[in-house]
């Protein structure tokens, strides 16, 4: 079914069924009370409108995922004070069940209380809290009634009253408890109140602040307004009760205001997202709005580069998120494809427990983010760019360096010991046996002096591309090898391929060959040299150990930065015990 062919109400169908639930709800008050509110139509509204609300509030609530099992309770709440109504009827079982079902709201209320606004109790006082009150309005509350009569708590004498063992000393005593376990608890849920306050953090402590004090008030109101269990006064319950109706009233309409604050928070925060300044979106810029929309100054973005397979920072740097330390908290972003496209973390306990704002908000700043994320997945290639060109300009010194040592260790060298060579032939010049072998001396001193010049000069210009071509190189650069090497040449076309081409693929295979001696333990080595008029393919492959892998500098990292300076790549497989191969693709100068 196409989106267009969906009913509209159906988008609408949480609010639509909590709307339904709460006008049940309030009905039942309606109809549990109907003796009481017909001469009491003001706080009939009253406590119809509580007990709607209620339910109403927890419905809305129960759909979000943190908040639903407060949602429930919520519920619960507004159930059970439209069943409290039932008090309103002098006939049967029916005040017992009212007294009763008041109690049990004072149940579900309080834990709805300690679950918000984190869908959990924050802490052991919390489990403390409420153990104790399912203890005084669950179980102490069904003793009041069972040990008591109907007259005693103001009803008449004819009620169906459930009594087990009637005992004016017993049900005396436990109201006289509850005048003190209703200011305590009160005092208690005010202070926890407080300190699920003093826990959230930024938006969430600006935005939950208004239901967190209506809570508050409420609490301290049903504590004033509690009636006397111990009352004979006809109609007590029922008066008081009324009264802490018209409390109740403030706090769902609390609630749900403070709920849709949230929601437009929420989506207002996509918006300083998309605009975070006024200037040029950057991806520090929307870095910066983040920790401006969340308060949060140590929020940190990492954006997921899906072809790399890697994490990258704001600057494009390669980064690890769960670096040491590690965040305090993280919060993963997905793309409208499910693909992961940043994750953001941060280093404020404080913030750890709110994920559901924090989400909230980042997925109504997804356009940002992916738009961030294609900026820097630009940046990580120039970072890279900058980092291959810096291994390059490192090679390229430490080249030098070694052919100045090579011509101040042996060159220079041996021809200082040519010129002392020519003295004693100065000296020598009467004996012609002595100044024969002086002579001899110096001209194979001049021969070796002039192969080890070629050999620096093969480092700096193989001359050998020149005189033997491409492939005559590549068997001569395997030919200097102690193992046995295999040679295949399927070049197609004279060439020449080009002298770029020609030196990244003569230096290649001279590299490669040189690992293998070094590093691979291997028996045999083949080289196989394919490619023609549009490029040049060369692959090394060994029989050894295997296990090779490119780290950031060393041998494979330059040979991959010459080739990719020539518009090449390289491949690497080798997998542990089944030999190494190296494939490196280098387009030639007829390559357009």
């Amino acid at each position: 079914m196409s989106t267009s062919s969906v009913p509209r109400w159906s988008r609408y169908r949480l609010l639509l069924a909590a709307i339904a639930c709460g006008a049940a709800a309030a009905a039942l008050t309606v109809a549990a009370g109907w003796p009481y509110w017909r001469g009491e139509p003001a706080l009939a509204a009253v406590n119809a409108f509580v007990a709607g609300a209620f339910v109403v509030s927890g419905v809305l609530l129960a759909g979000n995922p943190a908040l639903r099992r407060t949602g429930w309770m919520a519920v619960a709440a507004g159930l059970c004070w439209a069943l409290t109504w039932l008090l309103g009827w002098d006939v049967g079982p029916l005040p017992a069940l009212g007294l009763l079902a008041n109690a049990l709201f004072f149940v579900a209320f309080g834990w709805g209380v300690l679950l918000y606004p984190d869908g959990i109790p924050t802490g052991r006082l919390d489990w403390w809290a409420g153990a104790l009150t399912t203890l005084v309005y669950g179980p102490l509350a069904a003793l009041s009634i069972l040990v008591s009569q109907p007259e005693w708590n103001g009803f008449d004498a004819d009620a169906s009253w459930p009594t087990l063992a009637a005992s004016e000393a017993l049900f005396g005593a436990i109201s006289d408890g509850y005048l003190v376990a209703n200011p305590v608890l009160a005092a208690v849920y005010v202070g926890l109140v407080g300190r699920h306050w003093a826990r959230l953090y930024g938006l969430e402590r600006s935005v939950l602040a208004p239901a967190l004090a209506a809570l508050s008030l409420v609490v301290i109101s049903l504590a004033v307004l509690s009636p006397t269990l111990d009352n004979r006064e006809p109609g007590h319950n029922a008066d008081n009760v009324a009264e802490q109706g018209a409390t109740l009233a403030v706090l769902p309409l609390a609630l749900v205001l403070c709920e849709l604050w949230r929601a437009v928070t929420v989506a207002t925060s996509a918006d300083r997202m998309l605009r975070p300044g006024g200037g040029p979106t950057t991806v520090t810029t929307v870095r910066d709005a983040l920790r401006r929309v969340l308060r949060d100054d140590t929020v940190d973005l990492y954006f997921w580069l899906p072809d790399e397979r890697r994490f990258v920072d704001v600057d494009g740097e390669p980064a690890e998120p769960d670096g040491d330390p590690g965040p305090a908290w993280r919060q993963p972003v997905s793309a409208p494809s499910g693909e992961m496209l940043a994750l953001v973390t941060g280093r404020s306990v404080l913030r750890r427990g709110h994920a559901a704002f924090t989400g909230s908000a980042l997925r109504a700043a997804r356009l940002a983010l992916q738009n961030a994320q294609l900026q820097v997945a630009i940046q990580a290639q120039l970072v890279e760019t900058r980092a291959a060109q810096r291994r390059v300009e490192e090679a390229e010194a430490a080249e030098r360096n070694r052919i100045a040592r090579d011509l101040h260790d042996g060159v220079q060298q041996r021809l200082l010991a040519l010129a002392m060579m020519v003295s004693a032939a100065e000296w020598s010049a009467d004996d012609p046996g002595a100044a024969e072998t002086v002579f001899g001396d110096i001209r194979a001193g001049l021969l070796a002096a002039n192969d080890e010049v070629r050999t620096i000069a093969r480092g700096l210009d193989p001359e050998i591309l020149r005189s033997r071509g491409l492939a005559g190189a590549v068997r001569a650069a395997a030919g200097r090898l102690t193992l046995p090497v295999d040679v295949e040449i399927a070049l197609t076309g004279p060439g020449p391929y080009g002298d770029l081409a020609e030196r990244t693929v003569y230096f290649a295979v001279s590299e490669l060959l040189a690992n293998v001696v070094k590093h691979a333990g291997a028996t045999s080595a083949r080289v196989r040299l394919s490619g023609g008029a549009q490029r040049l393919v060369v692959e090394v492959r060994d029989d050894g150990r295997g296990g090779a892998a490119e780290g950031t500098s060393g041998g494979l990292a330059g040979l991959r930065d010459r080739a990719e300076a020539a518009g090449g790549s390289v491949d690497l497989a080798s997998p542990p015990g089944g030999g190494t191969t190296v494939r490196v693709t280098v387009p030639t100068a007829a390559a357009p």
